[in-house]
C-alpha cells in the first residue's frame, strides 16, 4: 500500500513538471491601475508597493477611493439645485411634447441596461479566476502536507522500525559465536548503522522545521467564504438595478406617471449604490494592481520569521540563480540510507554463517523492506520539495488573481461607472417628462332622476321633441285621457305637472300618429265631448 501511495505521488508530480504553465505577465489593466497617482493628504508622492501595514500606502488608496465619493456629493448637490428650480418653474403648465423625452429615456434604459450586463459578465470572470486561486491554493496546500506526512512517516520508520529490528539483532548477536573476530564486526556495523539511522533523522526534523510553519490552508478557507457571499449578492444587486431599467421601460410604455415618479425615486438609491460600487471596485482594482506589479514585498513580509527567506525565494523564483535549500538534507538523508544497506548486505553475509537461525533472517529482512521503503519515500519528498511543482501553482494562483480577478473587477468597475452615469441622466430625463403627464379626471356619476338636479340634456331634448310635435298638430299635447278629479290650476283641463310627467314619460308617436290617423281620431273624440 506504501509503494502504491508513492508511486501515485512520483505520476502526480510528473504531470505537474510536464504540463506546468510559464510564469504569469502582469495584464495591461493592471499596469493602468498602479500608474494611478499614490499621494497622501498632502498630495506628497508614496511609495506604490502594496503594504497593508504602511499608514502612508493606506492613506493614499483612501484618497483615490474617495474621488468616487466626491463626485457622488456633487451629483446628488446638483440634484437638490435641479429639483428646487423645477419647483419654482412657472413654464410646468405648459404642454410640451413628451416623445422625444420618452424615446430618449428609452435609449438610455437600454444602455444601462447593457453597462449592467457588463457588470454580469464581469462578476462571473471574477468568481472564475477566485475559484481558480482557491484550487491552485488549496494543491499548494496539499504538496506542503504531502512533504509533512511523508517526513512524519520516514522519521516514524527509523526511529521505530529499523531501530526496533536493530535492537533485535543486537540480542541475537549476544550469542556467542566460535568467531570473536566477526562477532565484533557485528557489533561494530550495528553501531554505525543506529549512527546512520540518528543522522537521518536530523536532516528529516531539519527538512520538517523549515516547511513546518507553511500554513496555506487558511487561503483557500478565505476565498470560498468571500465568494460564497460575494458572488450571489453582486448577481442580485446587478438584477435589482436591471429591473428598476426594466420598471422605467414600462411606465414608458403605459405612459404612466405613477411608474415615472417611482423610477426617480429608487433611481436616485441606485445612483448613491452606483458610485459606492465604483469606490469599492476602484480600491480593489488599485490594491491588486500594486500587489500584482511587486507581490514578494508583501510576501516575504507576512512570512516573517517563521519561514525561511531561501525556501520562500526558492519558490517564488525556481529558476537557476536560486539554490534549492532542502538538497544537503535530502542528499545527507540518502546517504545514510544507503550506508545503512551496505552494511545490512555485509551483516546478512556474516550471518549466513554463524546465525543461520530463522529469527535472525526474519529480522534482516524486515530491516531490508523498510530500507527500501524509506528509500523510496525520500525519493518521492525529494520530488515534492522541487520547486517546479509549488512554483506551478503559484503561477497558477497568481495568474488567476492578476489576469482573471483583476480583468473581472475592472470590467465591474466600468459598469458600475457608466451605470451611474446613465440613471443619472435617467432621473432627470424622467422628471422633465412625469411633470407633464397630467392626472386623469375620474367620471362621476350623477342620478339622472335626482328632483334636485337641474334637467339634464335628455329631458331637454325630450321636451323641445314634444313641444314641436304639438305644435304641428301631428298628435294632442297630452297623450293620456283628462283626469276626472278636479284641478285647482290646469292648462286646458290638465295640471303643469301632469303635463311635464306626460311630457317626460310619454312613448315617441307611432307612425299612424305621424301620419294624422290619430289626429283625426282624436278630433272626433274632441268633437263628440264638446
Amino acid at each position: 500500500m506504501l509503494d502504491l501511495g508513492v508511486d501515485k505521488l512520483q505520476y502526480q508530480y510528473l504531470n505537474m513538471v510536464l504540463y506546468s504553465s510559464e510564469k504569469f505577465e502582469v495584464t495591461r489593466i493592471a499596469r493602468w491601475f498602479h500608474v494611478l497617482p499614490h499621494v497622501d493628504i498632502t498630495f506628497k508622492p508614496v511609495n506604490a508597493t502594496f503594504d497593508v501595514t504602511n499608514n502612508s500606502y493606506l492613506e493614499a488608496l483612501g484618497i483615490l477611493i474617495a474621488v468616487p465619493g466626491f463626485w457622488l456629493i456633487l451629483t446628488l448637490l446638483a440634484f437638490l439645485v435641479f429639483f428646487l428650480c423645477r419647483c419654482c418653474d412657472a413654464s410646468l403648465k405648459k404642454k410640451r411634447k413628451l416623445t422625444p423625452l420618452k424615446w430618449t429615456l428609452a435609449i438610455f434604459a437600454l444602455l444601462c441596461c447593457s453597462a449592467l450586463s457588463l457588470g454580469l459578465f464581469g462578476n462571473d470572470q471574477t468568481h472564475s479566476g477566485m475559484k481558480s486561486a482557491q484550487t491552485a491554493t488549496e494543491n499548494m496546500e496539499e504538496i506542503v502536507m504531502s512533504v509533512r506526512n511523508e517526513t512524519t512517516e520516514i522519521e516514524l520508520i527509523l526511529n521505530k522500525e529499523i531501530n526496533t529490528d536493530l535492537n533485535k539483532l543486537s540480542n541475537l548477536f549476544k550469542e556467542p559465536i566460535p568467531n570473536s573476530t566477526a562477532r565484533v564486526i557485528l557489533q561494530q556495523a550495528l553501531a554505525y548503522m543506529r549512527s546512520n539511522v540518528s543522522k537521518g533523522v536530523e536532516q528529516l526534523q531539519d527538512i520538517n522545521n523549515k516547511i513546518d510553519h507553511v500554513d496555506l490552508n487558511k487561503v483557500p478557507g478565505i476565498i470560498h467564504k468571500v465568494e460564497l457571499f460575494r458572488w450571489p449578492v453582486t448577481i442580485s444587486l446587478l438584477c435589482v438595478l436591471i429591473f428598476i431599467c426594466l420598471i422605467l421601460l414600462w411606465g414608458i410604455v403605459r405612459h404612466s406617471r405613477c411608474f415615472l415618479i417611482f423610477f426617480s425615486v429608487v433611481g436616485l438609491m441606485s445612483v448613491v449604490l452606483c458610485w459606492v460600487l465604483v469606490s469599492l471596485y476602484l480600491g480593489l482594482c488599485v490594491a491588486g494592481s500594486d500587489f500584482c506589479l511587486d507581490p514578494e514585498p508583501f510576501l516575504y513580509k507576512q512570512a516573517g520569521s517563521s519561514i525561511d527567506t531561501n525556501v520562500l525565494a526558492y519558490y517564488l523564483h525556481c529558476d537557476d540563480s536560486t539554490v534549492n535549500p532542502f538538497t544537503g538534507s535530502i542528499k545527507e538523508s540518502t546517504k545514510t540510507i544507503d550506508n545503512v544497506e551496505s552494511t545490512l548486505n555485509v551483516v546478512t553475509q556474516i550471518t549466513s554463517v554463524f546465525y543461520p537461525e530463522k529469527q535472525v533472517r526474519e529480522t534482516l529482512d524486515h530491516l531490508s523492506t523498510n530500507l527500501n521503503t524509506t528509500e523510496k519515500t525520500v525519493s518521492s519528498m525529494a520530488a515534492l520539495l522541487n520547486c517546479q511543482a509549488m512554483h506551478k501553482e503559484y503561477s497558477a494562483a497568481m495568474q488567476a488573481t492578476c489576469i482573471d480577478v483583476m480583468e473581472g473587477t475592472a470590467y465591474m468597475l466600468v459598469s458600475a461607472a457608466a451605470a451611474g452615469l446613465f440613471f443619472t441622466v435617467l432621473i432627470w430625463v424622467a422628471s422633465h417628462t412625469w411633470i407633464h403627464i397630467r392626472r386623469k379626471q375620474r367620471a362621476h356619476h350623477v342620478d339622472e332622476e335626482d328632483p334636485f338636479l337641474p334637467p339634464s340634456a335628455v329631458q331637454t331634448n325630450s321636451r323641445r321633441n314634444r313641444d314641436t310635435y304639438g305644435s304641428m298638430g301631428l298628435f294632442p299635447r297630452f297623450g293620456i285621457p283628462p283626469s276626472q278629479t278636479p284641478h285647482f290650476s290646469s292648462l286646458n283641463g290638465h295640471s303643469s305637472d301632469q303635463a311635464y310627467m306626460q311630457g317626460h314619460y310619454t312613448p315617441p308617436p307611432s307612425y299612424h300618429q305621424l301620419s294624422g290617423g290619430a289626429f283625426v281620431g282624436n278630433q272626433g273624440n274632441f268633437s263628440q265631448r264638446a
